[in-house]
């Protein structure tokens, strides 16, 4: 792909010249990326740019290195320019390092768009590195008190040399229960990546994790809600007006996948903009998984130019390896499928930038699992005396053990629950005994890690007091920020383009924070005053249709298409799969057996992840020099 990268390795400028050229070929995924390197003594900085976003720049002062599209950089340029001179190229760089200069570390307080960048302060010895509030774009480190090693890939600091590819089990279990690894930690033991909103600061040897901005979440004095709708839906204006401004309007396109949030996007952008919005949607022959009706309704209503493309299973052989390799760590939603076909189609027509909608459920309260907690929930409220008095005792004792009373059962355990596991227990290792799924060995290198341990601490700190608004904060960070955002920058890039996020806007984001929770799930009304605010805008069908958003049928794939079924058995039940240690053969015999006999696809999405984390192994751990050259 592409990135940034950074070494400060005291005392010794030869090893640290040799590492940063390693590390920065190991950005350089698909060679058509321009590389440029600085060094400074024991440290130095680099990039591997494929967009004019990320930028290496250098005066008497600093040596920054940057990916970052500021939508404020007019008037931080302002603030600089009497004082600094602001080159033609590399301008962005040079508005950051004038910016660390008047104002220090807190100069990344003052970016309004997505960004990661490193900062070498040459007078001070000091390296700076951070990522934007919401971790659109992303930095890893290595660090063993001798060494700082940084860049925007994991598997490119692996090309480093300095450490062992030890596979981090705790990753393996995040993977298979939620499609994607979680920040802080990453796929190998020794690396760690910087969560959202975060600057880390390295000076005389020690390293120092600040946080900068965060999700706030608290009622303010505006309850009104048709004032708080305007407001909202003047500050997504706003947003979507920003992230257009910078680029002609012919080069520009939008997701559209018929949802609520990117047919706003679709919507806001034809207002604000000029001629016809390009908007790209998916679709697949199987129907139940085919959701261009709403599209093209909403596509029909903004007067948008529509591009479709069916995605079949054989597109999703071909493109299969390349996916793969554009992914740092292993990846297992299969929505990136239908998210890098929209990404080519609107490559192939011209489109330089998507916009794209997500953000949107985790700040106003979309995703469906809401209402299921929030009816799970509602237990809690009947009277302690009645709930263990009466009703559990007469459930425990009833002789029936099926229908009304079985379901009866499930739900008071479900509510039951802690908040966070109640929330996840739909999740695969939920469902499924890890010491049915996992190895002995790979079992007690877990040494008792819990699914639960990272959800729990992003609950446990969210600034909030609402059951609700912490709920939203964890999909923020998880669901968000390890999962989605990815998905879509790295799809994004592998077509040739980049991706951008208006409800990630700050303004938008911050007001968010201060809606009533009540106002964003009422009653079991999801996103109710984001739908109130757009009511205009959208659709009704649109407004009132259920979510499914960039589904794919992978399930039925794996079942019907001969060369997905065969390289899927073949490579899972592969000796040199097994031999990894941390899947059961008899686990993975069962998840073939109840596919095959299941009509629906829930196994099969499951073989899907497995499918994926064997194959991004074998690219980036047994072969990672054949895969970076």
């Amino acid at each position: 792909m592409s990135g940034i990268c950074a070494v400060w390795w005291g005392g010794n400028p030869q090893q640290s010249v040799a590492t940063l050229s390693s590390i920065n070929r190991g950005l350089s995924v698909h060679g058509v990326e321009s590389v440029g390197q600085r060094m400074d003594q024991d440290a130095g900085l680099a990039v591997s740019a494929r967009f004019d976003t990320q930028q290496i720049y250098e005066d008497p002062r600093v040596v920054i290195a940057c990916d970052a599209e500021l939508y404020n950089e007019d008037e931080l340029s302002e603030l600089v320019k009497h004082e600094h001179q602001l080159p033609d190229d590399a301008r962005t760089a040079a508005v950051l390092a004038a910016l660390y200069d008047r104002f220090g570390t807190d100069f990344v307080e003052k970016l309004r768009g997505v960004f990661s960048l490193v900062l070498w302060d040459r007078r001070k010895r000091k390296l700076l590195a951070a990522i934007d509030g919401f971790g659109v774009n992303r930095l890893a480190y290595y660090h063993d008190g001798r060494a700082l090693l940084i860049a925007s890939r994991v598997d490119a600091l692996s090309q480093s040399g300095h450490f062992d590819r030890e596979i981090n089990p705790r990753a393996i279990a995040n993977v298979l229960n939620f499609t994607a690894n979680l920040a802080p930690e990453t796929i190998f033991a020794k690396v760690q990546r910087l969560v959202p909103g975060t600057i880390l600061i390295a000076e005389n040897g020690r390293l120092q994790l600040k946080k900068y901005w965060d999700m706030r979440y608290g009622e303010v004095s505006e309850k009104n809600e048709e004032r708080l709708g305007r407001k909202l839906e003047s500050l997504v204006e706003q947003a979507v007006a920003a992230h257009c401004k910078t680029d002609s309007f012919r080069s520009l396109g939008a997701f559209l996948s018929g949802g609520t949030d990117s047919s706003t996007v679709v919507g806001m952008m034809g207002r604000v903009g000029q001629g016809p919005v390009n908007a790209f949607s998916i679709g697949f022959q199987e129907q139940s998984f085919n959701e261009l009706s709403y599209a093209e309704i909403a596509a029909d209503r903004f007067k948008a130019k529509h591009h479709t493309y069916l995605v079949g299973p054989e597109d999703c052989f071909e493109a299969l390896p390349q996916m793969i390799r554009s992914f740092d760590e292993p990846y297992g939603n299969s929505s990136a499928i239908p998210t890098y076909f929209c990404a080519r189609l609107a490559a192939q027509n011209g489109v330089k930038v998507l916009l794209a909608g997500d953000g949107g459920d985790e700040l106003f309260g979309g995703n469906e699992r809401y209402l299921t907690d929030k009816i799970f929930a509602s237990y809690q409220t009947v009277p302690r005396m009645l709930r263990k008095g009466l009703v559990e005792p007469i459930l425990r004792v009833l002789p029936i053990s099926g229908g009304l009373v079985r379901k009866a059962r499930s739900y008071v355990r479900r509510s039951n629950m802690p908040a966070v596991e109640r929330y996840f227990s739909h999740q695969f290792l939920s469902a499924h005994s890890p010491t049915d799924v996992f190895e002995g060995g790979f079992l007690d290198s877990l040494s008792g890690y819990s699914f639960t341990d990272i959800p729990s601490r992003h609950y446990s700190q969210a600034t909030a007091r609402d059951h609700l608004d912490r709920l939203l904060y964890v999909d923020v960070k998880m669901t968000l920020a390890d999962n989605d955002l990815p998905k879509v920058t790295c799809m994004s890039e592998l077509a040739g383009l980049r991706s951008r996020f208006p409800f990630l806007d700050r303004a938008v984001a911050e007001f968010s924070g201060t809606i009533p929770a009540r106002l964003k799930v009422k009653g079991f009304q999801k996103r109710y005053l984001f739908k109130r605010a757009f009511r205009n805008l959208l659709p009704t069908e649109v407004i009132n249709k259920k979510k499914h958003g960039f589904g794919i049928p992978v399930g039925v794939w794996l079942k019907s298409d001969r060369r997905l079924r065969e390289l899927t058995r073949d490579t899972l039940l592969s000796a040199r799969a097994l031999e990894r240690g941390y899947i059961r053969r008899s686990f993975l015999e069962y998840l073939f057996r109840a596919d095959e006999a299941e009509k629906s696809t829930y196994y099969g999405d499951i073989i899907w992840t497995f499918l994926t984390m064997e194959l991004w192994h074998r690219q980036s751990v047994d072969e990672p020099a054949r895969v970076a050259v």
